[in-house]
């Protein structure tokens, strides 16, 4: 369990150094802003993006409980398991852009798992899993329905523990070896995960806060503008 939990914990460094990455550019960290229906849709294409990228870094599984040692992973060979960093992405999207972006998110990462395993009839459960945590993390968050806000990391980790025990739920009822999986895999990929989205999280309301403020300077600028000007209005326009 330690090489995995090793694994497990640089997938999801990846992940947050891509995050890093993202929100060092200014058209991504204007879309926390918004709420119109084009930048939800440029949010769900971002993280839809982050989703497959994290499915291709799932570390492979055999029904034994073997890990097999792949960089990236292209396919999931039939019988066999992956621990992913999947629901990390999917549970950010949500709380980040709310049920549409996250359920959305959710979807395109749980089709995109399935064929990787060549649309195997037991492996649709994770189009099912991956849509419905989509959905609920932002449920859960009920502080603002508009556009992301500023989370507090206790409760961005038990929010992301929910989503991650409910995968484990489904993976023990349709998994290829149940139980037997999810005793190996839970515990590192339920406690990093959920730490990694705490750090994503963190990274993101870092940005957020700096946006919000370089928009507060402009509008600060502009009032002080007006109060100078305002006297002279109040006698009129003239040449």
């Amino acid at each position: 369990m330690g090489e995995l939990a090793f694994l497990t914990a640089e997938r999801v460094g990846l992940i947050v150094l891509l995050a890093f990455i993202l929100v060092n550019i200014r058209p991504f960290r204007k879309l926390l802003l918004e709420s119109t229906p084009a930048d939800r849709f440029k949010l769900t294409l971002i993280f839809s993006a982050f989703a497959i990228i994290s499915n291709m870094l799932d570390i492979q599984i055999d029904p034994n409980n073997h890990i097999m040692r792949e960089t990236i992973l292209w396919h999931v060979i039939p019988g066999y398991s992956v621990v992913n960093v999947r629901i990390l992405v999917v549970t950010v999207a949500g709380i980040v852009g709310g049920p549409s972006v996250g359920g959305i998110t959710g979807l395109v990462a749980g089709a995109h798992r399935t064929m990787m395993e060549g649309w195997a009839s037991d492996a649709w459960f994770y189009i099912i899993g991956s849509t419905l945590i989509g959905v609920l993390s932002r449920m859960l968050y009920r502080k603002n329905r508009r556009h992301f806000v500023v989370m507090p990391p206790w409760q961005g980790f038990l929010i992301s523990l929910m989503m991650e025990s409910i995968q484990m739920v489904f993976v023990g009822l349709f998994s290829p070896t149940h139980l037997k999986l999810v005793s190996f895999i839970a515990l590192p990929m339920i406690v990093i995960s959920s730490v990694g989205t705490v750090f994503f999280l963190m990274i993101l309301s870092l940005y957020f806060r700096q946006e919000v403020d370089t928009r507060a300077v402009q509008t600060r600028s502009v009032m002080k503008l007006a109060v100078r000007t305002l006297p002279a209005f109040r006698h009129g326009l003239q040449p």
